[in-house]
């Protein structure tokens, strides 16, 4: 008596999956890891540019009377290295677990400091850089276009060749 009809369904574009040889995760992971790393890097760089003792100098400025000098040197002079080289190997995907770890760090450090500078929009852009770092971090099997890959590829190539002898 009652007919029961099921209308066909077409697949929307959001239900397709992708070949798994595209590797869409993967391209968009090695994107924001790339660019998360140009930040450091250019960071890094542009301190060089500067000059380091300018740098140093206007951080003495900058937080003068409200961190003691003692740390403030030292860490005015590594800064501009500790950017150029975690951004580098972000950048490179190269010990890339260790980088963003050393990145993180940096910014609870960078973050303290702006803190105690009393400059908040600074402080929430730190907060956002800390946000991309999780979010790394968190997806760091996904990090397939990188050197790590290429090396791990290659040492078990090596075992493989090593195990059919």
């Amino acid at each position: 008596m009652f007919e029961q009809r099921t209308l066909s369904h077409t697949a929307y574009p959001w239900e397709t999956k992708a070949p798994a040889a595209i590797g869409y995760r993967e391209i968009a992971y090695a994107l924001l890891r790339v660019t998360f790393g140009v930040n450091f890097l250019m960071a890094g760089i542009g301190k060089f540019i500067m000059g380091i003792g300018n740098f140093e100098a206007g951080l003495e400025k900058q937080f003068a009377g409200k961190l003691p000098l003692i740390l403030l040197k030292p860490f005015g002079y590594a800064l501009p290295f500790a950017e150029l080289i975690v951004g580098a190997l972000i950048v490179l995907g190269l010990f890339n677990l260790l980088a963003l770890v050393l990145s993180g760090l940096e910014l609870v450090v960078l973050t303290f400091g702006i803190i105690v500078a009393g400059d908040a929009p600074t402080a929430a852009h730190n907060t956002q850089y800390a946000l991309v770092n999780f979010v790394l971090l968190w997806f760091a099997g996904y990090n397939c276009y990188s050197i790590d890959r290429l090396i791990r590829a290659r040492s078990s190539q090596d075992k493989l060749k090593d195990e059919s002898w």
